[in-house]
């Protein structure tokens, strides 16, 4: 084995700790599409962002700056995610409701 892992062997990686990340979460029977937006999310708010903000608050208002701007692009990716799952809810909801008056 070598003293580097291919990148293969780091994608494999990155992916069992998201879905670890998800398992703890009850997360883990997301879509694709939903999957790539929580992976983005959290990104934003946990891997660059809001623990950057947190651990550099004495740092400089440009390094401030930087993690605000990171903190908000991952409050912007999960209003994404709820408008998504909403409008999906909403839709089957109408479904079932459709079902529902033609069976009466």
């Amino acid at each position: 084995m070598g003293l580097f892992k291919s990148k293969e062997e780091k994608e494999q990686e990155k992916q069992a700790k998201m879905q670890q990340w998800l398992k703890d979460r009850n997360l883990e029977d997301l879509s694709e599409d939903d999957y790539a937006q929580v992976d983005r999310i959290k990104t934003e708010l946990w891997g660059t962002g809001f623990l950057g903000a947190l651990n550099n608050i004495a740092a400089s208002d440009k390094d401030l700056q930087r993690n605000m701007q990171n903190i908000l692009l991952g409050i912007s990716e999960q209003n994404w995610l709820l408008i998504k799952q909403n409008d999906k809810l909403s839709k089957q909801n109408e479904e079932i409701i459709k079902l529902l008056k033609d069976k009466n």
